[in-house]
């Protein structure tokens, strides 16, 4: 009877001490999110692994303050066994031994892979009762506290923790990193998408806004039949009107609305008033990053402002959809002309044709390449900032490890590039000195 009643306690301990090793690993490895979406959901155990790793401290004290107790009444009641029951010394040592392989398989080994391998329905299953271990040795953790705390003062460290501002930010990148694509297209680009959103709080709005060459604008003088003509012909539904110079915006004309009113008038053009169908005109910094400038769209219920410098002069204009397009990539629609469709053209031997207006950001995003963006937001202006000139066309340069062609120039801008990564690039060319 005493011998069942040992065997009995031996591995009633055994399995305490598996639970609470499986327990702490289970704690520290789930998965944060996912418990939080499932606390979000009304589960209920769920609720409380959010606040077990809320006071982590404590949980892990009393774990360890646990596993000791454990890890001290399993030799004890060992030994006391073998010295009041077994007479043989051989008997004792292989019982000793044996009982030592099961608390290291089983109380260490086995419930630490299980918790590893099934860590969600693990912490979920352990939650309750660790919640109440805690509460229960709550005095005793409490004065373990102070002395660990009075110990640090006398080595000279401190017990306030200081978290790195900058730690969230980079834990959520680090987790979009962590899954793995394995080549889903799918999900690589939700991993793009997912990283693109968090950069947008570091992105101004000059790398992503349509740059004033490209706008359309219309002078505000002209007759109603000339601004409806130049209307049809601009492929945006916001064009900004200027009077006496292009830089002197006056206000915003919406299409939609110049043709209702139109419509409303009979078709009669002698009846508009062409400020009476504009809109205040909002312009906004260059420096203006691209997620303060979404929630300014998202507050003023606007969709179109205009770019200027430091000095007031205009440089362009930024869109929601040009935000839109930070995230999701390129957004093509049967109004984008085919200039625009087919600025990024993937050559049989590598090698990539590009536009010289195709912004380095895409290029980055769309083959994970690692081209600078800080001082300049085109792959043409880039070789140009690089190369301190305006190249002409057959030039060769390597920059950064890329090797940059320039097939064609027009005027003071380079329109059309072959660019080689530095995977594909095997030839021998020798870098051009930066003038």
């Amino acid at each position: 009877m005493i011998f069942v009643l040992f065997i009995f306690a031996v591995l009633s301990s055994i399995a305490l001490a598996g639970f609470v090793s499986g327990s702490e690993t289970a704690l520290t490895s789930v998965s944060r999110a996912y418990i939080f979406h499932l606390a979000k959901k009304g589960n209920a155990k769920a609720k409380k692994v959010i606040g077990l790793q809320q006071d982590m401290p404590n949980v892990i004290s009393t774990i360890l303050v646990m596993n000791q107790l454990v890890a001290y009444l399993i030799p004890s009641a060992v030994m006391w066994f073998s010295m009041n029951f077994i007479s043989s010394t051989t008997i004792a040592l292989v019982l000793q031994t044996t009982i030592g392989a099961l608390v290291i398989l089983y109380a260490e080994i086995f419930p630490k892979m299980l918790a590893i391998r099934f860590s969600t329905q693990f912490a979920l299953f352990v939650a309750p009762t660790i919640k109440v271990m805690v509460k229960v040795l709550h005095p005793i953790i409490f004065l373990l506290d102070k002395c660990s705390y009075l110990t640090l003062k006398l080595v000279g460290a401190s017990e306030q923790q200081t978290e790195d501002p900058d730690k969230a930010d980079e834990e959520l990148r680090g987790a979009i990193e962590m899954r793995s694509s394995d080549g889903d297209q799918e999900e690589a680009e939700k991993k793009s998408m997912l990283t693109s959103i968090l950069d947008l709080g570091d992105i101004s709005v000059n790398h992503a806004m349509v740059h004033r060459k490209h706008l359309c604008t219309i002078n505000a003088s002209l007759s109603m039949e000339e601004i409806a003509n130049e209307l049809t012909k601009c492929p945006f539904s916001r064009v900004p009107l200027w009077k006496d110079d292009p830089e002197n915006i006056i206000g915003i004309l919406k299409t939609k609305t110049f043709f209702r009113a139109l419509q409303l008038k009979d078709g009669r053009f002698d009846k508009l008033n062409i400020h009476e169908l504009l809109s205040k005109p909002w312009f906004i910094p260059e420096t203006t990053h691209l997620l303060d400038q979404l929630q300014n769209f998202k507050k003023r219920r606007e969709h179109f402002a205009l770019v200027v410098d430091e000095y007031g002069d205009l440089l362009g204009c930024i869109t929601l959809e040009d935000i839109l397009e930070e995230i999701v990539g390129e957004i093509v629609d049967e109004y984008d002309t085919n200039e625009i469709q087919d600025g990024v053209k993937v050559q049989p031997d590598g090698s990539v044709i590009v536009d010289g207006m195709t912004p380095i950001r895409d290029l980055n995003r769309q083959f994970s390449w690692t081209l600078p963006e800080d001082n300049v937001s085109t792959v043409g202006g880039y070789v140009m900032y690089e190369v301190r000139k305006i190249p002409d066309a057959g030039q060769v340069y390597i920059l950064d490890g890329f090797k940059f062609e320039v097939l064609r120039r027009s005027g003071h801008q380079i329109s059309v590039l072959r660019i080689t990564a530095p995977e594909q690039n095997n030839e021998e060319i020798l870098e051009i000195t930066k003038e």
